[in-house]
């Protein structure tokens, strides 16, 4: 037998058992759900439970929201967004590049459980996502993707009726033609009149270098950009071949400049999916999540990238939740995860906690009338570890020729922050007193750095006696290298 043919015969039987798997975890839910009654109040009224909309923002730095204190004025109807239901102003993503990052909003999974650690990295079968936790309730998903790695066959559309990524370009889809093509399912896929609820994703791509914002943007928030196409394609060459260090102060700010104009752009089009969403009824009662994979460094800290460091900038994202019943404009301070998303929508539907999932539901949060801080912290008094609190971050080998991290780990406990190399030496932060984590070690955390290491050994310990076997992957191709080094990656 060919290695191809074991590993489609492999992956049919993966199938297999996980159609299995699901067909009686379905059956145990439903009738958990009616004999213990704890099924949404709508339901038991004989209502369709509400609709899902997920936004995903590849490289969306939670700082360039109005929302986040941003004065640009980039995200004018993300701001407007945010009004109507809950911020959580401290907000991590798994990881802080796209694969592992979506992987573990779609899983509640760290990135060294779920496996999906390289660009070719599958889905192991094993994991339950967010579209397959939902089927007892009969959800109708589709997931649309601009980022040409998020494909069906390494296991992002589990559970999803429909999934589409973008193969063609590098750059992915513009907002434009995403929102066409999942307005265009949406219209054959479901009716306002339908007795079965919509678990909507779409994943945009803007942000994510190379910078390219259309007009009118380029010319409000990039204007010194305005005529310079020769320019900004040099800039573009030079950013994408790593020559950072021929870049100067100014280059990184035209950088930056050009980001905000895609960020200003994504708002945009966001802003146009909502309106028709609002006018297909999509939108009456229901659920609206938005948020980011990760975000994007600018020099920060000696990059012009992502997927190669855990600091704030590269892994702090933006989190709205939009939830029938819960009141409005009020922002939580208390360090989350993305990998609470999938947990809280469960909640809120009225489902029961799924086993698999790491996370921690954030439907107290959204009750809380005043959320609690929980970012101060004693620093002279040895730090507990505390569980669904503590953040962990994880930054895993992608199995290419050149490993260009800077950080493998990291740990975030109330206002501390560890991160850790990958050959095991750490540095811990300050937040409170140096959120741009500039000065690490400082005399007021250095004594409480070995126990942030013991707390992330013990974390880690128990999460990989739960992690899934390493699932078959795919082999990248010349073609899908180029593909990726056109966005900016280096190998």
């Amino acid at each position: 037998m060919s290695d191809h043919a074991s590993v489609t015969r492999g992956t049919q039987a993966a199938g297999d058992r996980r159609r299995r798997r699901l067909f009686w975890r379905s059956l145990v839910l439903v009738i958990a759900l009616g004999c213990a009654g704890v099924a949404l109040s709508t339901l038991s009224r004989g209502a369709r439970p509400p609709n899902v909309v997920l936004i995903v923002v590849d490289t969306l730095r939670a700082d360039k929201l109005g929302v986040y204190g941003n004065g640009r004025g980039l995200t004018p109807f993300l701001d407007e967004l945010a009004q109507r239901g809950t911020v959580f102003l401290n907000t991590y993503a798994a990881s802080s590049w796209t694969c592992p990052s979506v992987a573990s909003i779609m899983t509640s999974r760290y990135p060294a459980q779920h496996r999906v650690t390289g660009f070719g990295s599958r889905l192991a079968a094993e994991e339950v996502t967010l579209a397959e936790a939902v089927h007892p309730l009969g959800y109708v998903g589709g997931g649309f993707s601009a980022n040409f790695r998020l494909l069906e066959r390494l296991g992002y559309a589990q559970g999803f009726a429909f999934w589409r990524s973008d193969v063609r370009m590098p750059g992915g889809l513009s907002g434009t033609e995403l929102n066409r093509q999942a307005l265009g399912w949406l219209h054959g896929a479901w009716q306002p009149s339908s007795s079965r609820p919509l678990l909507l994703f779409l994943q945009y791509m803007e942000p994510h270098g190379p910078y390219d914002p259309p007009e009118p943007f380029r010319s409000v928030f990039a204007p010194e950009m305005n005529g310079a196409t020769d320019r900004i394609h040099q800039l573009q060459l030079r950013m994408l071949a790593g020559n950072w260090e021929d870049l100067t102060r100014t280059d990184f700010h035209v950088f930056e400049d050009l980001y905000d104009g895609e960020v200003a752009t994504v708002d945009a089009e966001i802003r146009s999916l909502f309106a028709e969403l609002g006018r297909r009824g999509v939108l009456d009662n229901a659920i609206v999540i938005v948020t980011a994979d990760h975000g994007e460094e600018f020099w920060e800290h000696g990059g012009l990238t992502h997927g190669r460091t855990l600091f704030n900038e590269s892994v702090k994202v933006p989190l709205i939740i939009i939830a029938p019943g819960h009141a409005p404009g009020q922002r939580v301070s208390e360090n989350v995860s993305l990998i609470d998303v999938a947990p809280t929508l469960l909640e809120l539907l009225g489902l029961p906690p799924e086993p698999r999932f790491e996370g921690r539901s954030l439907v107290p949060l959204l009750r809380a009338r005043s959320a609690p801080d929980g970012s101060g912290h004693g620093l002279h008094a040895a730090p507990a570890f505390e569980p669904g609190r503590d953040i962990l971050l994880q930054l895993e080998p992608t199995g290419l020729k050149i490993d260009g991290r800077v950080h493998a780990e990291g740990l975030v406990h109330r206002s501390l922050k560890l991160l850790v190399r990958p050959e095991g030496e750490g540095d811990t932060y300050d937040l409170a007193a140096d959120p741009g984590e500039l000065q690490p070690n400082t005399l007021t955390v250095a004594g409480q750095s070995i126990a942030l290491l013991r707390a992330l050994e013990t974390s880690k310990s128990a999460l990989d006696r739960r992690a899934s076997p390493v699932a078959a992957g795919e082999e990248l191709s010349e073609a899908t290298l180029e593909k990726l080094r056109a966005l900016g990656y280096h190998f």
